[in-house]
């Protein structure tokens, strides 16, 4: 029976790729031929990257933005980030918040023609804990102590401690649900192969760093997707994707111009620059265990020295704000906690004074890393700033050095000591500007951070609800700042930029920080 049953999936399977080519050579042929202007294809520009399109080999924005339209959850996020049913009909915990239990939606199939049931729910979970891919996606379920079934439509959570936001977890890249057939247990599919989802479209054809093509998927048990095709191209330049847009060789453009680029667009005829809510932030990750930020006085002094409303005036001219703590402000718990004990601008003095309070000989060398083109080319002239204020102080000698984000990625605190990073919500609270960066098993950054205290206090935010859980949020902000092991500086809005006939881009420019292209129509 087993043999038969997976004989099957393969005809089904091999069926599917006939008539995903076939629409990919249409898709290709259709897109030599004036696409603009066809209102059954929405086609967008962005300089993100895509690293694995497989869910349990990624952890950046580029990716989880392909993902979201093939792969679905058990729980979703809808606009404006309330928790609606997803894969799932519902999921309650017990009591003590250690053990939650999914019911599943029947009749659901996966696009390669496999049945949706709690078996691939299960192998989605185990997977990701067991590839545990460098990028570190695995560490969004470090709580996760096992995961079982109750039959084909019941799965069960077991978590190691009480958690009071784990369905906000299963919103995330973490909890993507793969057909258990298509996906190896040990080993993570490339992304050139075909991946089936549940969700709104189908991927019908990868190039990496040139274009991802799109089908709409009718069996989603979703919302359906209101255009049928979807293109998205990759840039390597924002320059290169702005001239695309004017020229009509693009229906709209996320991620990302430099704000001078935005600012261009805003007065192009026929074009509009959306701007929504967001909480994506940037942030400097420092080494506790590599010299010289091993030295909590380094730390400290670069606190004190961070250029952030320098940076938010003079490179992004506005679009971004100075930010004060790795929670965003917007977010409920959020507190400036790096205002209160640095100052709202820079100090030469203090930072000073705490490096000779340690005994440290000035100018401190250090070479600070940063990427080029993944977080918009806006970011040379933002780690000129960086390097302009720390050697103004006379108190560092900065060497710039950058990566593009295939490389840089894979090595991070691995190799580097001091180096850029930015983050995108996985869920819109402040546990997720947390738990990713301070918690000791759950940090990715791999700059060494680990604290008793801080993982007392995010376990009771864990298991915590209302005003308790605010007070452990704020309290976790505090210790933040004062280990300074990251240094948050600055908190962007969502940019979109399209073309007057797409419609339906406000309703997803929100905390999320989800593009649902599924929601964008054309006239």
């Amino acid at each position: 029976m087993r043999s038969r049953s997976v004989s099957w999936r393969k005809a089904a399977a091999l069926a599917v790729v006939g008539s995903l080519a076939a629409a990919a050579i249409a898709a290709s042929a259709w897109a030599r031929s004036n696409h603009a202007h066809a209102s059954s294809t929405l086609v967008d520009g962005t300089t993100d990257t895509v690293t694995n399109i497989d869910p349990a080999g990624n952890y950046d924005f580029g990716t989880f933005t392909v993902d979201i339209l093939i792969f679905q959850h058990l729980l979703e996020l809808k606009p404006g980030g309330a928790i609606v049913p997803g894969l799932a009909t519902g999921c309650n915990g017990n009591g003590a918040l250690t053990v939650w239990t999914c019911t599943l939606k029947k009749g659901v199939k996966f696009q390669n023609g496999a049945d949706f049931t709690s078996a691939d729910v299960k192998w989605s979970f185990d997977r990701v804990q067991k590839i545990k891919d460098p990028s570190g996606i695995y560490s969004l379920l470090s709580n996760l102590k096992s995961t079982t079934t109750s039959g084909p439509y019941r799965v069960v959570f077991h978590l190691a401690a009480p958690n009071s936001t784990w369905p906000l977890i299963l919103t995330t890249g973490a909890a993507f649900i793969v057909p258990k057939d298509a996906y190896p247990a040990g080993k993570i599919v490339p992304s050139t192969s075909p991946q089936y989802g549940t969700g709104p479209y189908q991927l019908v054809k990868y190039t990496p760093g040139q274009q991802a093509v799109f089908k709409a998927y009718s069996g989603t048990p979703g919302q359906k997707a209101k255009t049928q095709n979807l293109i998205i191209n990759y840039y390597s330049k924002s320059s290169t994707m702005k001239l695309a847009l004017q020229r009509n060789d693009l229906d709209m453009a996320f991620r990302e111009f430099t704000p001078t680029e935005y600012a261009s667009l805003g007065k192009s005829s026929g074009i509009t620059v959306y701007k929504g809510n967001g909480v994506v932030i940037r942030y400097l990750v420092l080494s506790v265990k590599r010299p010289p930020t091993n030295n909590l006085a380094v730390r400290k002094a670069l606190a004190y020295l961070i250029p952030r409303q320098t940076i938010a005036s003079r490179v992004y001219h506005g679009l971004v704000k100075p930010l004060y703590s790795m929670v965003p402000a917007g977010l409920p718990g959020h507190i400036d906690a790096f205002k209160s004990l640095y100052g709202a601008a820079p100090s030469v003095a203090k930072a000073k004074a705490v490096l000779q309070k340690a005994g440290m000989s000035t100018p401190v060398p250090i070479t600070i890393w940063w990427t080029p083109t993944h977080y918009g080319d806006a970011s040379a002239d933002e780690y000129s700033e960086i390097q302009r204020a720390l050697n103004g102080s006379g108190l560092f000698k900065v060497t710039l050095r950058s990566a593009e984000w295939a490389t840089y990625s894979k090595t991070l605190g691995t190799q580097y000591g001091v180096f850029q990073l930015g983050w995108f919500p996985d869920y819109p609270d402040a546990e997720d500007y947390l738990l990713p960066f301070y918690g000791t098993k759950s940090n990715f950054t791999s700059n060494g951070y680990s604290s008793a205290r801080m993982d007392a206090i995010l376990s009771k935010e864990k298991a915590s609800k209302g005003g308790a859980r605010i007070t452990q949020i704020r309290a976790a902000q505090m210790l933040a700042a004062k280990d300074a092991s990251i240094i948050p500086y600055w908190q962007g809005a969502m940019l979109a930029v399209a073309h007057k006939n797409v419609h339906g881009i406000p309703q997803t420019l929100d905390p999320t920080y989800i593009m649902r292209f599924w929601l964008l129509s054309k006239s």
